[in-house]
């Protein structure tokens, strides 16, 4: 099943459509094709008053004569994280200035604009655990040492030949066009 879409529109459109799709859909947990339903959509709170659309659920449903299972599949645009303040844009950025040899708080207070840069190093730490996916993406072995990239932290030296292939061979927003590519998360 689909999990990423381009935009909130075409996310709307497929799930308005589940009937049309039905041949298609088979939930993961009961095997049943027939059952999906259209459940609310996902919103995600960018400022005190601003709450964004970033996505929609869909149920398999065991309501009203349908047998599914009852279980809740929620689709996401790709250029936002699943329960991440921050989304494909920042961490692009974020990635993009460590690429250009700036500092972990430099490249974070860059992406995302705060002066506390912990969770860089969260961030970083997903990024060396996904680290194994984005080589299989680029489905060659990247050199682990590399003069380019010299960090007093061992991790950064591995990870950041990877993450240079990885946004060479993808234009616009990497983390996003990752997400789409694959239908898995890119952190």
């Amino acid at each position: 099943m689909q999990k990423y879409f381009n935009n909130i529109e075409s996310i709307d459109s497929f799930t308005l459509s589940l009937d049309y799709h039905k041949n298609k859909l088979q939930c993961l947990h009961c095997n049943k094709s027939d059952q999906f339903v259209s459940h609310g959509f996902i919103y995600k709170q960018r400022s005190i008053s601003l709450a964004e659309k970033v996505g929609k659920r869909i149920f398999c449903s065991n309501r009203y004569g349908r047998s599914g299972c009852g279980r809740t599949f929620q689709l996401y645009i790709s250029c936002e994280f699943i329960s991440f303040q921050y989304g494909a844009t920042q961490l692009s950025i974020f990635i993009a200035s460590l690429l250009v040899n700036l500092t972990v708080h430099a490249s974070y207070q860059k992406a995302t604009g705060q002066s506390e840069s912990r969770n860089a190093w969260r961030w970083l730490n997903k990024l060396m655990v996904k680290l194994t996916d984005y080589r299989r993406f680029l489905k060659a072995r990247t050199q682990t040492v590399s003069t380019l990239f010299i960090s007093k932290a061992r991790r950064l030296q591995i990870l950041f030949p990877t993450l240079k292939r990885l946004f060479s061979k993808m234009d616009n927003c990497p983390c996003s066009y990752y997400q789409y590519f694959h239908q898995t998360s890119f952190i």
